[in-house]
């Protein structure tokens, strides 16, 4: 069943950097902070609301500062707890500025992690990486940030060359455990600092050829993987899950503007709510094959998620 604990955040679609793996909608638009703190208190007044964390997404969530600080500051006053603000880590200008930025969104009151997402297809200069680090370390402390990173299938270098090389330039140790499909984890430690990485394997699109080439499908979840969350895009519209498909239409379950318990509602009437929550996603795969409808097999939810949503419709047994 659908049943949300968490609110993330999609702040902005203005970022500094324009990944190739990167599927948010480019056009400018930010989130209203007093629309956002509106949705938080009608979260905390319904009495069918699960939620318990608020994070942070986007584009490049440090580009608002004043957003941050102020719905922060609101999810403090109501009780809520925080999961993480992700991030290239590269937005700043110059080291006072990420000094100054970080310092107020602390003293704010955040006390979640820092999410950096750190790999090939971000292209961050590892100079800049290595200063925000330290920063993060000197005003949030040495256990407050990890790392999300993407394993490329391509040419591109691997993903343990690039932190085998952050952990030396940060004088740190380095351990993985990465799967031959691409996936795992890695830690970059000593005795005072401790930072995970999670790596996953490139997302790609219904329509791209790469897609549907898998040898082996998908573990079924029910879509735990990607959260029991409520996911509120810079334009308002909210999607039941931070995976690449949320901003399709079939995924939509409401507006900023909307109640917790209106969103709620949308929700269990919502056919690919059903499906992924309840149903499972598989079941999906198994139909479209029976119909001759499926192009191969992908390991990733998202992708076939992608596929349902640009048809239009589900299938039904």
């Amino acid at each position: 069943m659908f049943n949300p604990t968490e609110i993330i955040f999609a702040v902005t679609t203005a970022c500094n950097l324009h990944c190739p793996h990167c599927f948010v909608n480019r056009e400018p638009n930010n989130l209203s902070a007093d629309e956002a703190i509106q949705f938080l208190e009608s979260v905390h007044n319904s009495t069918n609301s699960s939620i318990e964390k608020v994070g942070f997404s986007g584009g490049e969530p440090f580009l608002t500062i004043p957003f941050l600080c102020d719905v922060i500051k609101a999810s403090i006053d109501m009780d809520f707890m925080f999961d993480r603000i992700m991030t290239n880590g590269d937005w700043w200008k110059n080291e006072d500025d990420l000094k100054t930025s970080l310092q107020r969104v602390y003293d704010a009151g955040y006390d979640g992690k820092i999410g950096l997402s750190y790999d090939n297809f971000h292209g961050q200069n590892e100079d800049r990486i290595v200063t925000f680090i330290k920063n993060v370390w000197e005003i949030f402390g040495t256990d407050a940030l990890e790392i999300q990173s993407v394993n490329s299938t391509s040419t591109l270098p691997s993903i343990s060359k690039k932190l085998k090389s952050l952990s030396e330039r940060l004088n740190l140790g380095y351990e993985e455990n990465i799967s031959d499909s691409g996936r795992g984890i890695a830690s970059l430690s000593d005795e005072g600092h401790f930072i995970p990485a999670y790596i996953q394997t490139e997302s790609y699109q219904a329509d791209d050829p790469r897609a549907f080439r898998d040898s082996t499908w998908f573990r079924e979840d029910y879509c735990e993987s990607m959260g029991q969350l409520l996911f509120i895009h810079a334009t308002g519209d909210i999607a039941p899950c931070c995976g690449f498909a949320n901003e399709s239409q079939p995924l939509l379950i409401g507006k900023v503007t909307d109640t917790f318990d209106a969103v709620l509602e949308k929700a269990g009437r919502n056919r690919m709510v059903k499906i992924c929550y309840e149903e499972g996603l598989s079941k999906q795969a198994t139909l479209l094959k029976k119909k001759g409808k499926l192009p191969g097999k992908t390991s990733d939810a998202c992708t076939l998620c992608d596929l349902l949503c640009r048809q239009g419709g589900m299938e039904r047994p």
